[in-house]
């Protein structure tokens, strides 16, 4: 195998008109080394083959004859060869207009997906401003109705209070009224008595009676209604340090005593009809471990208007000894207690 002969001067003018000489020498062997226009010819059709930068292999040399190379010739061929670069100038421009309006085809459609996304963007945003507006609405909402239940709650908690010291002070009026009406009677029974001692003693000495000229008054006593002793916020507050420092050590316990009081003087105070929330069993195991057994929590209850009976084996609130307001104040006098971490351990 060897490699084949070819025209020298047309290998050297394809060579100066640019073409590698490997391909040169393929384009005269195939084309027959006949002229330069149909190895130009040659190499522009065969310009993409695989093997285009291989040299070509004969079994024997061949005999090339020189064609003509004659200016005619060579001109032909540069005209070729400018027809063949026009030619393709003009697909890679053609390709090139393509690509162009590809990319504007792409970018096209690119913006038009772009607004869309744009658009669903502002919707998703729009959507998320309206739920955070509700939000912020709702949130709003629920503190002014928490601050309308607090205010409610503490013009409800004045009420009793003013209430509880409204009783107590007619209450008071009354024990004094009591206490003043007491002593007048008791100072006409000692008037009565010395009247009736010195009437005594003149008939024991055989003096005639005195002529008095307005009879003193027989005053007969009536019947005074025994007035309740006035229960006042400070007793219930002893009561409930009592509790408080007796179990120092036991927050949770007395604070399961207190919430338990509290409930008892609630369920009280809505339902004063029921007569199963006026009634503790005092052996009762739970009542007993958490509230009976604490020095205080029963006395509490008492000052609340219970009694024990029985044998003092139940605390009972008969339907007319229910004051309202005097257990509206003891339920103030509890929460005061369980708000305050120093309730009960700084009093002596």
């Amino acid at each position: 195998m060897a490699v084949p002969q070819v025209d020298k001067k047309m290998l050297g003018e394809l060579e100066v008109m640019g073409f590698p000489a490997i391909r040169s020498i393929r384009a005269l062997h195939y084309s027959g080394n006949s002229n330069l226009e149909s190895a130009i010819n040659w190499l522009l059709e065969h310009e993409s083959d695989p093997d285009i930068d291989q040299l070509p292999l004969v079994l024997r040399e061949i005999s090339i004859e020189c064609g003509d190379t004659s200016n005619e010739v060579r001109n032909s061929a540069q005209v070729v060869r400018t027809h063949a670069q026009e030619r393709k100038q003009e697909e890679q421009t053609e390709a090139g207009s393509q690509k162009e309006t590809s990319l504007v085809e792409r970018e096209l459609n690119a913006d038009e997906h772009g607004e869309e996304d744009r658009k669903r963007i502002l919707a998703l945003y729009k959507s998320k401003l309206d739920e955070e507006e509700r939000a912020r609405g709702r949130i709003q909402n629920q503190v002014q109705e928490d601050k309308r239940e607090r205010i409610q709650a503490a013009k409800d908690l004045m009420e009793a209070k003013r209430i509880l010291e409204e009783k107590q002070r007619k209450r008071m009026m009354e024990s004094q009224k009591a206490e003043r009406e007491e002593e007048k009677r008791a100072r006409e029974r000692i008037r009565q008595r010395i009247n009736d001692d010195k009437a005594e003693r003149r008939r024991g000495l055989g003096l005639p009676q005195e002529n008095t000229v307005a009879s003193t008054p027989i005053v007969t006593p009536k019947k005074v209604k025994p007035t309740e002793p006035v229960v006042t916020s400070e007793q219930m507050r002893d009561c409930l340090r009592t509790l408080k420092k007796n179990h120092k050590d036991d927050n949770a316990r007395v604070k399961r005593a207190f919430q338990i009081l509290l409930k008892i003087i609630a369920n009280i105070a809505k339902n004063p009809e029921e007569e199963k929330f006026r009634r503790i069993r005092l052996s009762n195991p739970v009542f007993k471990d958490k509230v009976g057994s604490l020095q205080g929590g029963v006395e509490f209850l008492e000052l609340c208007g219970f009694q024990k009976l029985r044998n003092n084996s139940y605390l009972y609130m008969p339907r007319g000894k229910v004051d309202v307001a005097l257990l509206n104040a003891a339920g103030v006098e509890i929460a005061s207690a369980m708000e305050n971490p120093y309730f009960g351990l700084l009093s002596k």
